[in-house]
């Protein structure tokens, strides 16, 4: 049986994607984004999401549903134009010196592991971190509230 709150989830990702439609090169043969149906009877997402400057950002995690519906077992692997990872943040439990164990950030091509620099790993916060450090002119947007728009 499909789960209605992990749909719900892939939907708000999807949301977000297409406000940031301008961001994204979705034509790029390495684009993927899974299946609504695939997350809904699974409770698993995986996407290559590929920006205009040729950056990507490679994302897997596992749902659950509690009071909310939240993330585990989560990879995000920002890589630039080149290919070479940026940061990754992961919950693998193979770092217990870190203080937000299991929870890990990876810098660069180091080997070298830190605690967490985002008060909570998920879709929108390593989006939003991906979207900041994007350095290309910002197109005005507009911004679509209790039906009245906003430029931004």
């Amino acid at each position: 049986m499909p789960n209605g709150r992990f749909l719900h989830y892939y939907w708000q990702i999807r949301s977000l994607l297409s406000q940031n439609n301008h961001l994204l090169d979705d034509s790029h043969p390495d684009f993927a984004l899974c299946k609504d149906y695939e997350v809904a009877y699974t409770a698993a997402f995986h996407a290559s999401i590929v920006f205009t400057d040729g950056s990507r950002l490679i994302v897997r995690f596992s749902l659950r549903a509690n009071a909310d519906v939240d993330e585990y077992d989560y990879a995000y692997q920002y890589l630039d134009p080149q290919g070479s990872q940026v940061f990754r943040y992961d919950d693998a439990p193979h770092h217990p010196e870190v203080s937000t164990h299991p929870h890990h950030l990876h810098r660069g091509q180091e080997d070298a592991v830190y605690a967490l620099d985002l008060n909570h790993v998920g879709f929108a916060t390593v989006f939003s971190k991906v979207v900041s450090k994007l350095s290309w002119p910002k197109t005005p947007s507009v911004l679509l509230v209790d039906r009245k728009e906003y430029e931004i």
